[in-house]
């Protein structure tokens, strides 16, 4: 199955989705724990889909009744345009076996059609799908197995389709996101994230991955990942709950340390916290989250630490907080910058 948000589909979106035909036309257990979840997390769209089964309901069947007469009206129709392409000689050759042939003809096409309806209710498309969103913007998702995943501003997610013949569930990450895995109780389908040079294996957990820059950083909310990275194949790190992993550059290599994860997923609610932050890194998060650059006039203040809890943030909430703490100038440049001064 493809992923896909399904928030904002309409009853003819719901019509020409595949998973959701599948659902309603042949439903299993996999399926039917999708929709179920999803139906939870969407309650107000209960009426949409109501409405999007009784329509595919009522066309699946509609689409099997063809009466007889239509069959003779297909093959008259055939067999009088084959009379004007067969020359005389070849006409009167073929007459004693046109009675034959009729019924052939009708068995194939039957054969023909129902071919036809099985390859459109029965395809299975393994596509990968992509999800990417805009700066300032937070994007929940529903996944297949009814896990959630929560997309950073500016990020983007690629997904491997899921069915019954995957042995594996994963997902590419450019950006950050909030994931909230749903543990796979037979244990044949683990849960693998990729980001950067590092695959992390997850258990059943939540937990924040941060990766702009390509130096990935991890932060374990709860339960259990494993990190591997690609460079590195003898080098498997088992976390925590409460510890954070991030790649050092100074280092070159993985620093682990205890953090108070709050800080770190607190973005998935509209608050953002420092915890004496260096202006610096405030202004990474400018530019990733939400677009902004912010240019120092004095190096100096790059390095000033800020602290601030502030809820329903946006780029405009945090530089005036930065302007009162400091008592600077702010003078913006252009539409996505903005110079700061004593």
């Amino acid at each position: 199955m493809e992923w896909k948000d399904y928030a904002d589909f309409s009853v003819t979106d719901f019509l020409a989705d595949d998973f959701f035909t599948e659902w309603v036309l042949r439903p299993n257990k996999e399926n039917q724990a999708f929709w179920e979840a999803w139906q939870q997390h969407y309650p107000e769209k209960q009426a949409v889909i109501a409405e999007a089964r009784e329509l595919l309901l009522s066309l699946e069947y509609q689409q099997h009744i063809m009466p007889a007469e239509s069959y003779n009206r297909i093959w008259h129709t055939l067999h009088r345009q084959m009379e004007y392409a067969m020359p005389e000689t070849l006409l009167n050759e073929r007459t004693c076996y046109r009675r034959k042939w009729r019924r052939a003809a009708i068995f194939a096409g039957v054969c023909g059609m129902l071919a036809l309806s099985g390859m459109w209710l029965f395809r299975k498309e393994h596509k990968q799908a992509i999800y990417t969103s805009q700066f300032g913007e937070n994007r929940r998702l529903l996944l297949p197995d009814s896990s959630v995943v929560i997309l950073g501003p500016h990020s983007a997610l690629s997904a491997a389709a899921f069915s019954k013949e995957t042995q594996t569930r994963e997902v590419w990450l450019d950006g950050e996101a909030y994931f909230i895995i749903k543990p796979d109780v037979v244990g044949s389908k683990p849960f693998t994230v990729h980001t950067g040079n590092i695959n992390i294996e997850v258990l059943g957990t939540e937990f924040n991955v941060t990766n702009y820059d390509g130096h990935p950083q991890v932060v374990l909310h709860s339960g259990k990942v494993a990190l591997q990275d690609n460079n590195r194949k003898a080098t498997r790190i088992v976390m925590e709950p409460g510890e954070m992993i991030a790649y050092s550059t100074n280092h070159n290599r993985y620093i682990r340390r205890k953090v108070a994860t709050e800080k770190y997923v607190s973005w998935v609610h509209h608050t953002l916290i420092f915890d004496n932050t260096s202006l610096a890194e405030v202004a990474a998060q400018l530019h990733y989250k939400y677009g902004i650059r912010l240019q120092f006039a004095d190096s100096s203040l790059s390095h000033e630490q800020f602290s601030a809890t502030l809820q329903q943030a946006n780029h405009q909430v945090v530089l005036k907080a930065i302007k009162e703490a400091f008592g600077v100038q702010l003078i913006q440049e252009n539409d996505s910058t903005f110079l700061i001064s004593r």
